[in-house]
């Protein structure tokens, strides 16, 4: 009969599936296509993050940071007196942005205001957000340190890292990792997070990463790293290969994936900083077929909580800002184009 002779296939078929499960990364290979240049006329951008109502702010080694809407239109929101390397957007719509040489993190309000949030830091080079503890973490790349910079105090996390840069945070078999890019040693490292705010041994995730600065997880969990005039990707396995060698390239330092009203994070967005440390002077895009992980860490949330920090509000809804609160009242998920 048909279905004896059905039966035994369709088993078989299941039996290959467990054997020999899909997966995202292996059924679509990273693939980076369509580089064009976004916005030009920059003087040496470092580093490029994206608010939440749909901006791309860029830093640059003449200190000021601008604001670029989705059509390539750009403002000076702030200048401020030192060359700036890494930004980010906290929660409540500010800007962090390190200054390596000033051994110090600016804050910019929405409306441009500029103040300094912490001082002391031995060149903060790269600025991170968690998700879940709402921490502020930083590279010093000159101390060779990760600090924690939540409170507007720099306390050391992670000391002896050599030259830290780049900084990524993923969850991975239901532990969470910080992944640190190692410019010098072109390695790409990861320490454990625990839940009470301390961090594992550092652990070799990645290597033969030339000058490894910014890095970048895609949802399927792929690597994206830039340093050293290249664009490679990290495999899921651990396996390095180069994903561009786009003459567009040119010695980006940071990279991140469109988020937010008007942008796809299936594109990504280049700064590129050039050969001599800041002769680079312009922003390129590219497209992806993986979209763009949530920022930090799982992409969950907070609402309804209080902070305990002076930097910041009370209430006030984050996604990894600078809040850590006893009370909860729930998680959403963040909504990704």
């Amino acid at each position: 009969m048909l279905i004896d002779r059905v039966c035994p296939t369709l088993a078989l078929v299941v039996l290959s599936l467990c054997a020999f499960p899909l997966s995202t990364t292996w059924a679509h290979p990273p693939r980076a296509t369509d580089f064009e240049v976004f916005a030009d006329g920059l003087d040496g951008p470092e580093d490029l993050a994206f608010t939440r109502d749909g901006r791309l702010i860029v830093g640059s080694v003449e200190g000021d940071i601008k604001s670029f809407a989705p059509d390539g239109t750009g403002t000076i929101l702030a200048t401020v007196d030192n060359r700036i390397a890494g930004v980010t957007v906290l929660a409540d719509g500010r800007i962090l942005a390190g200054s390596v040489d000033g051994d110090r993190v600016w804050a910019i309000t929405p409306e441009g205001d500029a103040s300094i949030f912490v001082e002391g830091v031995g060149g903060p080079n790269f600025i991170i957000q968690t998700i879940r503890e709402g921490r502020i973490l930083a590279s010093g790349s000159s101390a060779g340190q990760i600090v924690d910079i939540t409170n507007g105090t720099a306390e050391v996390v992670i000391p002896d890292v050599e030259f830290p840069n780049g900084l990524a945070i993923r969850e991975s078999g239901g532990r969470r990792y910080l992944y640190v890019a190692l410019t010098l040693a072109s390695q790409v490292v990861r320490y454990r997070m625990y839940d009470d705010g301390t961090f594992g041994e550092q652990e070799l995730y990645a290597e033969g990463l030339l000058l490894a600065d910014g890095l970048a997880f895609d949802r399927s969990g792929n690597l994206l790293v830039v340093g050293g005039g290249q664009l490679n990707v990290v495999r899921r396995g651990g396996e390095v290969e180069n994903l561009s060698d786009d003459p567009l390239i040119n010695w980006a330092a940071n990279l991140a994936f469109g988020q937010g009203p008007g942008w796809s994070t299936r594109e990504v967005y280049l700064a590129n900083f050039g050969p001599n440390f800041g002769d680079g002077t312009d922003v390129v895009k590219f497209r992806y077929n993986h979209r763009g992980a949530a920022l930090a860490s799982a992409g969950l949330e907070k609402t309804g909580t209080c902070s305990t920090s002076p930097f910041l509000p009370t209430r006030t809804p984050v996604r990894g800002g600078a809040i850590q609160c006893p009370q909860r009242r729930g998680t959403r998920r963040l909504a990704v184009r």
